[in-house]
């Protein structure tokens, strides 16, 4: 794998972030986005009493949604390009294939989280506006609810959805068509929400696994270290409790080691 050359990591990061931006479906998915987070707030009802209780309504679509709309985002990028022909032009010419896969996935990246926080903001005014006067005290003190703890909810969902990306984009490498890239987008979804956290019930039941060994097991997969970091960095803040199931510092790694390993996987099969 070629190595990274920075100009051309910024030519193509800026190449992406006008594609993305022009294309009129992005503003249409993150409009969706944004309507449905508004919908799930005031369907679970916490918006009236916080952001920590609206981001407990928030906690499992979230992480079921932004996966989705980063998986759009990346699926297609490279297919696009090879059914082109641009893949081939690319083959002989520089950039390389790892500046290729860095500008891409910065980005769209770029836009991804932009958009996530944009489409967050209408749930975060609803909050305000609906305020009952439980919350209106916000400090600085550990358990207090505050703004800073919705926007550290936006700031983990986000890193969820460049996990997602980093896989779309591999996806989108590996595929040789528009149908098999949305067959393994699929795939690859369904394993990064549920994957690990099925994998660490059946090692439980199998005695594989000791039930104090379960949270650090979960966190392993996306879905988990998503979840963790949720509870670590927001729920348990908002809740003032002593300590968290799992430290952050895994989460993070977690999250981190499944955006590289996309992102290789990509640069490898990219030809």
């Amino acid at each position: 794998m070629s190595a990274l050359d920075a100009g051309h990591v910024v030519a193509v990061t800026q190449r992406e972030v006008k594609t993305v931006t022009r294309n009129r479906g992005a503003l249409v998915l993150f409009a969706g986005l944004a309507a449905l987070l508004v919908g799930f707030t005031w369907a679970g009802g916490g918006h009236v009493s916080g952001y920590a209780p609206t981001v407990v309504d928030l906690l499992t679509p979230v992480e079921l949604l932004v996966p989705v709309v980063a998986f759009a985002l990346g699926y297609r990028v490279f297919v696009a390009d090879r059914e082109r022909g641009e893949l081939a032009v690319h083959e002989t010419l520089p950039p390389s294939r790892a500046s290729i896969v860095a500008g891409t996935f910065l980005g769209r990246g770029l836009v991804l989280a932009l958009g996530v926080a944009v489409a967050a903001l209408p749930s975060l005014l609803f909050v305000v506006v609906s305020d009952d006067g439980t919350s209106a005290i916000y400090a600085a003190q550990r358990g207090a609810d505050s703004p800073l703890l919705f926007a550290r909810f936006v700031a983990v969902a986000t890193l969820l959805g460049l996990v997602a990306l980093a896989g779309a984009l591999a996806v989108s490498a590996i595929a040789r068509s528009t149908r098999s890239a949305v067959g393994l987008a699929l795939g690859l979804w369904a394993i990064l929400a549920v994957g690990a956290d099925v994998g660490a019930l059946a090692a439980l039941q199998r005695g594989l696994l000791e039930a104090g060994g379960l949270p650090t097991a979960v966190v392993v997969g996306p879905g988990g270290a998503y979840r963790g970091l949720v509870f670590a960095t927001v729920l348990d803040a908002a809740t003032a409790a002593t300590a968290s199931a799992v430290e952050p510092a895994v989460g993070l790694l977690s999250l981190l080691a499944w955006t590289t390993l996309g992102l290789v996987a990509a640069a490898v099969a990219l030809w």
